[in-house]
């Protein structure tokens, strides 16, 4: 695993590539959502009121969409200059800047969704196993996690390029990227999860396609309608 030096580097990378987009505008309001979590409006709905974390927010996007429609949002990400970005737009917004690789700085059952929008795929396998099961702690039983991770499809944004680390998770030009097929879905989420929804799709992002899994799954309670399986 990484050393602080390997994390302050990648961190430093994020922030280099957040400050060029939002010297480019992409910090202005609006950044160009593209209104995926509708597909979970009514289980969001269900949970209004509850604590919504958005895990590696990035500028916003997903942020902008839960506070639209009145969430109570904490913006989370890996980068100063993206998180201020986010802020600007929404005086009073309460953010935490954060490494996913570490406890997450919530309470148990603290939140009734968790986020994590093309913010899993960058980790080795055990720490993505570790910080899935930190966000199953942090939800309330029944709460939803809502997730999009890289594709091995997804070939415009790096799949199959580089230095392969372990099966679908590469190193290339400085950053680390794991590329998910159905059985590496398998392998992060666990039978403690009951799958709502799990489909690979094709969306345009930075003028090219990109290639996806979009996955909602449910942490099991006493009230769970059905048993906890594997992601198959």
């Amino acid at each position: 695993m990484e050393d602080r030096e390997g994390r302050d580097a990648q961190r430093e990378g994020w922030d280099k590539a957040w400050e060029g987009l939002i010297g480019r505008g992409a910090g202005a309001p609006g950044p160009g959502q593209d209104d995926w979590l509708e597909a979970y409006s009514s289980r969001l709905e269900a949970a209004k009121g509850g604590l919504v974390l958005d895990l590696g927010c990035g500028l916003g996007n997903d942020t902008d969409w839960l506070l639209e429609r009145g969430h109570r949002v904490v913006a989370c990400d890996y980068s100063r200059p993206a998180l201020e970005a986010v802020a600007r737009r929404h005086p009073g917004l309460e953010t935490r800047c954060l490494d996913l690789r570490d406890e997450l700085p919530f309470g148990d059952a603290s939140a009734a969704i968790a986020i994590a929008d093309l913010s899993l795929h960058y980790f080795f396998l055990e720490e993505t196993r570790r910080i899935v099961a930190g966000i199953s702690r942090v939800l309330v039983p029944q709460g939803l996690l809502l997730c999009r991770v890289n594709s091995t499809k997804d070939v415009n944004h790096g799949a199959g390029r580089g230095l392969e680390l372990e099966p679908g998770f590469f190193f290339h030009e400085g950053c680390y990227k794991r590329f998910f097929s159905r059985a590496g879905l398998e392998a992060v989420f666990s039978k403690d999860w009951i799958e709502i929804a799990g489909s690979e799709k094709s969306i345009h992002r930075f003028g090219q396609e990109k290639w996806l899994w979009e996955v909602a799954l449910e942490k099991p309670g006493p009230s769970s309608v059905c048993k906890a399986r594997n992601m198959g």
